[in-house]
């Protein structure tokens, strides 16, 4: 596909597409049928990626995708075809060509009037496409418990097995593992056995139960709504959403009904479970056709081999007790590039933007090269420094020493990297970015406001890149090569600084996973990355080294950025209150 297509396909969906564009976007789908195929599945994908890992009713979910994507994808569709048969206009000088105006053969046959019964079949089978692809897609990622979409890296008899991602890493506190494979924050995790020897790590499962585990421990992840806890002791957190985890033990399995508990299991497999909030049900192993008992919050129960329960008194801290102890930190010294901007006030010419660490050079304009598209480019060839413009409700000394004014029009900037963001190997990496807009503009057609921070690769400066911004609906956007692009149907908040954070989880093989969020001024910065994401993506397999930071601002508004980060952890990159001791 075409880059000039994928241009010009997201910008007709953004409703940022003029007039010259519409007319080189109806010739490519008039000449080529397959484009238009290939137009529904990105719609479908941009359509149905708002509910991606978002907590959700089955059953609901179901209903509500039958419903939206049959009707919205219909009417989408038709109302393509209809738009795209208007006749092609050619510009020059807002006139329409001679061709058009005199020759009575140019208006009687049309490219897509011609082919009107291509069409109508092709929109019947992008709009099937649409609604079944959806529900597939849904079920099939169900059939197999919630979960991050595989990666390859297993075979049975020479056929790729695609693991499963159940699980991420949130926080590991002087952590001492018994594999060579240890996990770190932010690491996504598949069915395996965590051996802790000491320290604390917490993990979240996709199913949204969080799990503390401290000093000695082994535990089985089973899948996103389940676990087997070996030796050691946990405790578990499953507020509302996340109720029906499940934890065995080697002589019981407990039930979390909404609640909090912790679970102890010794060396000989005897197992202790304290209900702290909420209730549980609990019953032996191997008693599988016995009803389950209820523990209610306060109530402590111990089972040994045999299978005989006994209460014991409640013993355990609360999960939020195990994090207060660790007091996270921000983990600054990981960072893997930082600018701050924390220049005087005034103007700095471009090659004294040298301050800052992990970067190759100074900021620069973009190079002719790389101006294909947008092939405009109205950036001064100095950086405007302000201070004191940033309402900052983080602890962060962002828009008080130095920040980077960024005027109206079309604005680029270009930094390269020290070290690669390599796509193509098990990392990940974490980024942050601090601004505010000075004026969001009433009619956002008209002014077509973008403002982007993208990752791209001095080796391929258009193949292959990572971009999270918002387009002129100040939506919540992540772009992923080949024209791939997703949005949260959630808007941003106006005339306010924001925090927005990306997190990318590269894989060897199979699909990476890219997660965007954008905090507001009233919004808490937790001690770990949120459970929720605006964006996050699906069936995105990139390979490319980025190692090129692109700041580009489009539009009328004036914006002031600052505090870009790049680091391998959430604490890396993200203002984090510290408590004290």
């Amino acid at each position: 596909m075409s880059h000039e297509f994928e241009e010009l396909w997201t910008q007709y969906l953004e409703g940022e597409l003029d007039e010259a564009g519409f007319a080189s976007l109806q010739n490519l789908l008039a000449s080529d049928s397959d484009l238009l195929v290939r137009a529904g599945d990105l719609y479908e994908e941009h359509r149905l990626l708002g509910f991606a890992l978002q907590p959700f009713d089955d059953e609901q979910f179901v209903q509500d995708a039958v419903s939206i994507v049959e009707n919205d994808g219909q009417q989408f569709i038709g109302n393509v075809i209809s738009e795209l048969s208007r006749e092609p206009k050619a510009f020059a000088g807002g006139t329409e060509s001679r061709a058009t105006q005199s020759d009575p053969a140019a208006n009687a046959v049309r490219p897509f009037q011609k082919r009107n019964w291509q069409q109508s079949f092709l929109a019947v089978a992008v709009a099937a496409s649409i609604l079944f692809g959806a529900l597939a897609w849904f079920l099939a990622d169900r059939a197999n418990e919630p979960g991050g979409r595989g990666s390859i890296a297993e075979s049975i008899n020479g056929v790729p097995v695609p693991v499963r991602y159940i699980a991420t890493v949130l926080l590991e506190d002087n952590c001492n593992w018994g594999s060579s494979n240890s996990p770190a924050e932010g690491q996504r995790l598949s069915l395996r056995t965590l051996d802790l020897k000491s320290g604390l790590a917490v993990i979240r499962f996709d199913g949204g139960a969080e799990l503390v585990m401290s000093g000695e421990a082994s535990l089985r992840l089973r899948s996103a709504g389940s676990a087997e806890l070996l030796l050691g002791d946990v405790v578990v957190r499953a507020e509302q959403g996340a109720e029906g985890f499940v934890l065995t033990t080697p002589t019981s399995e407990v039930i979390d009904l909404g609640t909090e508990f912790a679970v102890k299991v010794n060396r000989v497999g005897d197992t202790e479970v304290h209900v702290l909030d909420g209730e549980v049900s609990y019953r032996p192993i191997d008693a599988a056709n016995e009803l389950a008992k209820i523990l209610q919050a306060g109530e402590g129960i111990a089972i040994d081999r045999s299978g005989l329960p006994r209460a014991v008194p409640m013993d355990s801290p609360r999960f939020q007790e195990f994090i207060r102890r660790v007091n996270p930190r921000s983990r600054s010294d990981l960072l893997a590039a930082y600018e701050g901007f924390n220049y005087s006030p005034g103007i700095l010419p471009l090659e004294q933007s040298t301050v800052g660490i992990g970067w190759k050079g100074p900021w620069r304009k973009r190079m002719p090269s790389e101006q294909i598209q947008p092939d405009t480019d109205s950036s001064p060839d100095h950086f405007e420094i302000v201070q004191g413009q940033m309402n900052v409700s983080w602890p962060v000394p962002g828009g008080r020493l130095g920040a980077l004014k960024l005027s109206g029009g079309g604005v680029y900037y270009v930094r390269p990297l020290k070290k690669a963001i390599e796509l193509d190997r098990e990392g990940v990496t974490f980024l942050s970015l601090m601004l505010r807009e000075t004026k969001r503009p009433s009619n956002r057609r008209d002014h077509k406001e973008r403002l982007r921070l993208t990752l791209r690769s001095s080796g391929d400066y258009y193949g292959e890149v990572i971009s999270f911004g918002h387009g002129p609906r100040y939506r919540p956007t992540v772009q992923t090569g080949a024209g791939v692009w997703q949005s949260s149907p959630q808007t941003l908040p106006a005339e306010q600084t924001t925090l927005w954070i990306g997190k990318i989880v590269s894989h060897k093989e199979g699909d990476d996973e890219v997660y965007f969020r954008v905090y507001g001024e009233e919004d808490v910065l937790e001690y770990a990355e949120p459970s929720i994401w605006h964006v996050v993506t699906r069936e995105v397999d990139l390979k490319a080294h980025l190692d090129l930071v692109l700041l580009s601002s489009e539009g009328t508004t004036d914006r002031i950025v600052d505090e870009l980060r790049i680091g391998p952890t959430w604490r890396s990159v993200a203002p984090i209150l510290e408590k004290e001791q």
